[in-house]
């Protein structure tokens, strides 16, 4: 597998790194995940994404301020879990997790990109229509809320087409 060099750039006036993530990046992940995740993974979960998929963070200094996990399973890619921390949100870290997951799809072969929303993750599902995924269908009831029912899950897919 070919390794993507790590990735500077700005956003707004501050410089970010986006690279593939370290076993040294564990605490600090699990930190993101505890206080910016509204439905945090356990400790286990992150612990076993980290040693069984792809991974990546975007850096502020030293700090990570945002994480992505995928799985590839033969021709599909599925994204795991897409964290950034609230201070950045909506300022395009996202948006660079995302192109670089894509990209090594892209590497990978792969032919489909898929994932799953709340549906009321009005922010995510128009940043996932940017980059091409569309609606394929819906888990009924599928998270659980705060309040003791139920949400719908997104199903979105990106199908990636190569020029031979």
């Amino acid at each position: 597998m070919a390794a993507i060099a790590n990735r500077f750039f700005l956003l707004g006036v501050i410089m970010f790194t986006l690279r593939a993530a370290l076993a040294a990046d564990t605490e600090s992940i699990q930190a993101l995940n505890q206080i910016h995740n509204p439905h945090p993974w356990s400790s286990k979960l992150v612990s076993d994404a980290l040693a069984e998929r792809q991974n990546w963070v975007l850096l502020n200094g030293e700090n990570v301020v945002g994480w992505l996990t995928c799985s590839k399973l033969f021709d599909q890619s599925e994204l795991e879990l897409i964290l950034t921390h609230h201070d950045i949100r909506g300022q395009g870290g996202g948006a660079q997790l995302m192109a670089i997951w894509i990209s090594w799809a892209k590497e990978q072969k792969v032919s489909e990109c898929l994932l799953e929303v709340r549906e009321s993750n009005f922010g995510a599902i128009h940043l996932y229509k940017k980059f091409g995924f569309e609606s394929v269908g819906f888990r009924k009831n599928y998270y659980s809320t705060e309040d003791g029912g139920y949400e719908h899950a997104l199903l979105m897919n990106l199908t990636l087409n190569y020029e031979d």
